[in-house]
């Protein structure tokens, strides 16, 4: 699914990568962890196509990743960045977000798919009624998740996907995106049951 050759990058005079490689396998779930500032980031923003400036070669499910080809590998990989600078009243919005663009239109969801995700995630049906302001940043982050998931495309990137969560629902959801056969999973996290898990 992912193949790096020789990837280097800089920030300034900052080395952020030397000469990396990796590969990664269908199906298999990745996270990477370690100090802020380090480059966990920076690979998922590189691998989801907003870092056009690095050395080597990447590429993603056999495509090369450039700017030519960016379009063909977001059909294929669902993006959820730690911070985003979304400024939406609603949840249905926030919840909406992803399924907006062109590419994601014909991953609309059914309220079926949606009850079952949610019920999953320990979020209730009616929540997508509420003014965003009126819920909490775990839910917030369950909305998200929920959302990259139900685009159903086979790889996932996730920044700190359990940041705000409390334990027992952070391991239900970490169970339920690692124990999914089909996705690539690569995670930039520093909690410790989904680095155990992965």
């Amino acid at each position: 699914m992912i193949k790096i050759e020789n990837l280097s990058i800089k920030f300034k005079d900052e080395i952020i990568f030397d000469n990396f490689s990796m590969e990664l396998k269908k199906g298999d779930k990745l996270a990477i962890t370690g100090k802020s500032g380090k480059g966990k980031s920076t690979l998922l923003n590189l691998l989801a196509g907003y870092i056009p400036d690095f050395k080597g070669e990447i590429f993603v499910s056999g495509i090369a990743l450039n700017s030519a080809n960016i379009s063909e590998i977001r059909k294929i990989t669902s993006w959820l960045p730690q911070e985003t600078v979304l400024s939406f009243e609603t949840v249905k919005e926030l919840f909406n977000a992803p399924f907006e663009f062109v590419l994601n239109k014909k991953n609309i969801p059914n309220q079926n798919d949606i009850n079952k995700i949610f019920n999953k995630f320990e979020l209730s049906e009616n929540l997508l009624s509420k003014k965003l302001k009126d819920i909490s940043g775990g839910q917030r982050q369950r909305i998200m998740l929920a959302s990259c998931l139900l685009l159903e495309k086979p790889l996932l990137l996730i920044d700190e996907p359990t940041s705000a969560l409390d334990e027992s629902v952070k391991k239900k959801i970490a169970n339920y995106i690692l124990n999914k056969k089909n996705l690539t999973v690569i995670a930039a996290t520093h909690d410790n049951f989904w680095i155990d898990n992965s």
